[in-house]
């Protein structure tokens, strides 16, 4: 099958922002907030001292010990605050059962069928297992994680409530204790179902519980803007609570990169999940782990549409999937312009 010229999906999974917060006896919301500050760093970049061409420069024996000033900002947990809390909100879609636009009538057929067999034999509990999982062991609180103890609770608008103890239990390939694989299967059953039952969505809330050090830093979403003069030169995520106070946050994109490392198909030995991605970006080496050099990549496996619905007929279990298969299905999960370009024929 090859793709058409214009090909998009809607994503299943939309995050909103994640918030963070304390409470205090006066109020169980109180936004964690930025200070700024002005430093003196030292000059400590190789272009102080070096040239283009690697070759020292012209300098005094002073020069580099001389100051540089700087403008930054932070987040810290205010004194006797022992915890912090961070929240969001998680919709899902059943929006990869069939191509959001598609003008091949063959290749929305066929689209179509694979998701639906897909379906069938149980394909999509795998992805939402996935999901859940990033979701308990608190990925999406990033470099958060490392906390004295952190608490995640999950409440669904199907009126359940979930709850993990402590996110230091868990990992992405190690055993969970009896009860926090029971909160797993019952979330992904849920999740599962919103995946494959386009009648309705899925709406869940979910509220981390971060037992912190004295005034332990806090490190949110960085913002990517060029600064001002005299405006700092990191800047950090901020949302504007009702009371017109600002919080620091995480992106939306920021929770749903977190929520889409699932992809550990990309070789048979690989050692990590990357997230979903048409060429499998690894951003800890630079490197693309689904180079279309290696015929891995979204774009060439999207081509077996035809070999893998006849491979999911024969279907008898759904560890009998291919793995080829459930990444092709985790790219239509997360959404995207898959189309053509005009210089493809």
């Amino acid at each position: 099958m090859n793709i058409c010229r214009h090909l998009t999906y809607t994503r299943s999974l939309s995050p909103g922002k994640a918030v963070f917060f304390y409470q205090t006896t006066e109020s169980d919301f109180v936004p964690l907030q930025l200070e700024t500050n002005k430093i003196r760093a030292p000059k400590s970049g190789s272009t102080e001292a070096y040239d283009r061409n690697g070759h020292p420069k012209e300098l005094s024996p002073h020069a580099l010990a001389y100051s540089n000033p700087q403008c930054i900002q932070a987040c810290y947990v205010p004194p006797n605050v022992t915890s912090v809390h961070c929240r969001f909100s998680l919709r899902v879609e059943a929006n990869s059962l069939e191509p959001d636009t598609c003008e091949d009538l063959k290749v929305r057929r066929y689209l179509s069928m694979l998701s639906s067999l897909y379906a069938q034999k149980g394909g999509y509990k795998e992805l939402a297992k996935r999901y859940c999982r990033n979701l308990l062991m608190g990925t999406w609180l990033w470099r958060n994680k490392h906390t004295l103890g952190t608490k995640i609770e999950v409440v669904t608008s199907n009126g359940s409530h979930y709850e993990v103890s402590d996110t230091r239990q868990l990992s992405w390939c190690g055993e969970w204790s009896e009860q926090d694989s029971q909160t797993l299967t019952e979330l992904v059953s849920e999740m599962e179902e919103a995946l494959i039952n386009d009648d309705k969505y899925w709406l869940i809330d979910v509220h981390a519980i971060l037992k912190t050090g004295f005034c332990q830093e806090i490190h949110p979403s960085q913002k990517f803007n060029e600064h001002g003069e005299g405006e700092a030169s990191k800047q950090y995520a901020t949302t504007v609570c009702a009371n017109g106070k600002e919080a620091v946050c995480f992106h939306a994109e920021k929770v749903g990169a977190a929520l889409q490392l699932i992809d550990d198909w990309w070789s048979e030995d690989a050692y990590k999940p990357l997230r979903a991605h048409e060429y499998g970006a690894d951003r800890n080496y630079l490197l693309a782990r689904r180079h279309p050099a290696r015929a891995n990549d979204f774009y060439t496996l999207i081509k077996y549409v035809a070999v893998y619905i006849r491979s999911l007929r024969k279907v008898s279990s759904p560890v009998q999937i291919h793995p080829n298969i459930h990444y092709v299905m985790s790219i239509l999960c997360k959404g995207g312009l898959y189309q053509r370009g005009r210089g493809n024929g």
